[in-house]
C-alpha cells in the first residue's frame, strides 16, 4: 500500500512538472515575440515596468502593479533585458495556471483516465480557441474572444489566481458546515490580491457569486444565508479596493469614460456579434444542452462557471470605455469566465457515460476544433502576423 501511495504521489508530480514547463515554455516564446512587436500590450506594460517615460494614461497601472513590480526586480536583478524580463514573468504566470490545472483535471479524472490523458486535457484546455472559420473571423481572435490569450501580459498574470479561487469557492461552498474562519480569510487575502494583478477577475465573480448565492438561497431554503454573509465580508476588502480602482481611473470629464452601448465593441471586429459568440463557447454550450437543465443546476461548480460566463458577457456586451473603444478592456473578465466554463464542461462530458454516441462524436469534435484553432492561433501570431491578437 505504501509502495502504491508513493508511485501515485509520484505520478501526480510528473504530470504537474509536464504541464508546468511546457506551458511555461511555449509561453517564453511567444512573450518573447509580442513584447517586440510595435504599439503591443507587452511592449507599453513592459517599457513601463522599467521606468521608461510613457505617457499619462498609462499612469493606471499604478493601480494593478504585480505583474509590473515582478519584470521590474527580473530586470535589475539580471542581465536578461526588459524583453526577456517580461517574457520569464509571463511564462511563470502561465507555467503555474497549466500545473495547477493539471492538479484539478488529475484530482478529478483519476478514476477514469490514466496519467497521459489527464496531461493531454489540461494541455487542451490551455489552448482552446474559438472555432476559426477564415471566412467569417479572419482574424481568429478579434470578434469571438477566447479563453486563451497571448497579448495582454496582466489578464495572463491573474489567470492562475482566478482559477485557484474559483476552485477554492467551490470547495468552500462544498464545506460551508465545517469550514472555519482561517478559510474566509486566505480567500479574502487573495480576492484582494488579484485586484492588485489585474481586477477583471472580481468584475466578474464578485456579481456571480452574489447572484449564486442569491440563488441558493431558494432550494437551500435560506439555510444558506450566514455562509453568505461570511463569503460577502471575505468580498469586502476586495471590493474596496475595486471601486476605489475605479473611482481613480474613471471620471466624467471625458479623460476616462465609461459608457452603454450594447454590442458596440463586438461590432467592432465582427460582422455578426451572436455568431461570434457561438463560435467562442460551441462546445461548452453543446454539453450543457446534452447534460439538460436538472444535471446544470445540480451540479454547483458548473452552475457558477456558467453565471460567471454569463455575468462577465453581459458586461461586455452593455459597457464601452468610451475614450478607448477598440482596446475591449471589459472583456478580459469574459475570457477569464470562459477559461473556467470549458474547463468545468470539459471535464463533465468526459466524466459522463453517454448512452448516444453521437453525443461523444459531436462533442470530441467541437473540442477538437477549438483546441486546432488555439494551435492555428498560437502558430498564427508566431509566424505569420505583425499583430498583437
Amino acid at each position: 500500500m505504501q509502495k502504491e501511495k508513493r508511485r501515485g504521489i509520484r505520478d501526480i508530480d510528473v504530470g504537474f512538472l509536464i504541464c508546468l514547463l511546457f506551458m511555461f515554455l511555449v509561453t517564453l516564446v511567444m512573450t518573447k515575440v509580442e513584447v517586440g512587436k510595435e504599439y503591443a500590450d507587452f511592449r507599453i506594460h513592459s517599457r513601463w515596468a522599467v521606468g521608461r517615460p510613457m505617457e499619462a494614461e498609462f499612469d493606471k497601472f499604478y493601480f494593478y502593479p504585480v505583474w509590473h513590480f515582478c519584470v521590474k526586480v527580473v530586470y535589475q536583478l539580471t542581465p536578461l533585458g526588459r524583453e526577456w524580463a517580461a517574457a520569464l514573468v509571463t511564462a511563470c504566470f502561465v507555467g503555474i495556471t497549466g500545473g495547477l490545472l493539471y492538479l484539478f483535471v488529475r484530482k478529478e479524472m483519476k478514476e477514469q483516465w490514466s496519467q497521459g490523458k489527464c496531461i493531454l486535457l489540461t494541455l487542451a484546455l490551455s489552448f482552446v480557441m474559438a472555432l476559426y472559420m477564415p471566412w467569417f473571423n479572419k482574424e481568429v481572435y478579434l470578434g469571438q474572444s477566447s479563453p486563451t490569450i497571448w497579448h495582454n501580459p496582466t489578464n495572463l498574470a491573474v489567470k492562475p489566481l482566478a482559477l485557484f479561487l474559483f476552485l477554492c469557492f467551490v470547495k468552500l461552498y462544498r464545506e460551508r458546515e465545517t469550514a472555519g474562519k482561517g478559510s474566509f480569510v486566505i480567500i479574502s487575502f487573495l480576492l484582494l490580491l488579484s485586484c492588485f494583478v489585474k481586477p477583471s477577475f472580481i468584475q466578474g465573480f464578485l456579481p456571480a457569486i452574489a447572484l449564486f448565492l442569491l440563488l441558493e438561497l431558494i432550494p437551500n431554503k435560506g439555510k444558506t444565508f450566514w455562509f453568505s454573509v461570511k463569503v460577502g465580508l471575505a468580498f469586502v476588502p476586495a471590493a474596496l479596493y475595486f471601486v476605489a480602482q475605479y473611482l481613480l481611473l474613471f471620471d466624467s470629464s471625458g479623460t476616462r469614460k465609461i459608457g452603454i452601448q450594447p454590442f458596440a465593441v463586438m461590432r467592432l471586429d465582427s460582422p455578426n456579434p451572436l455568431f461570434s459568440l457561438l463560435l467562442g463557447i460551441a462546445f461548452p454550450l453543446f454539453v450543457i444542452l446534452a447534460l439538460g437543465r436538472k444535471r446544470v443546476f445540480a451540479d454547483k461548480a458548473l452552475w457558477l462557471s456558467i453565471l460567471f460566463y454569463l455575468v462577465s458577457l453581459v458586461e461586455f456586451i452593455l459597457f464601452i470605455e468610451e475614450t478607448e473603444a477598440e482596446s475591449g478592456n471589459f472583456e478580459w473578465a469574459m475570457q477569464l469566465a470562459m477559461f473556467t466554463l470549458f474547463i468545468m464542461t470539459a471535464l463533465r462530458f468526459y466524466q459522463t457515460r453517454w448512452k448516444q454516441t453521437w453525443v461523444r462524436l459531436v462533442g470530441n469534435f467541437l473540442l477538437f476544433y477549438h483546441v486546432l484553432s488555439g494551435i492555428w492561433y498560437y502558430i498564427w501570431l508566431l509566424v505569420f502576423t505583425p499583430l498583437q491578437c
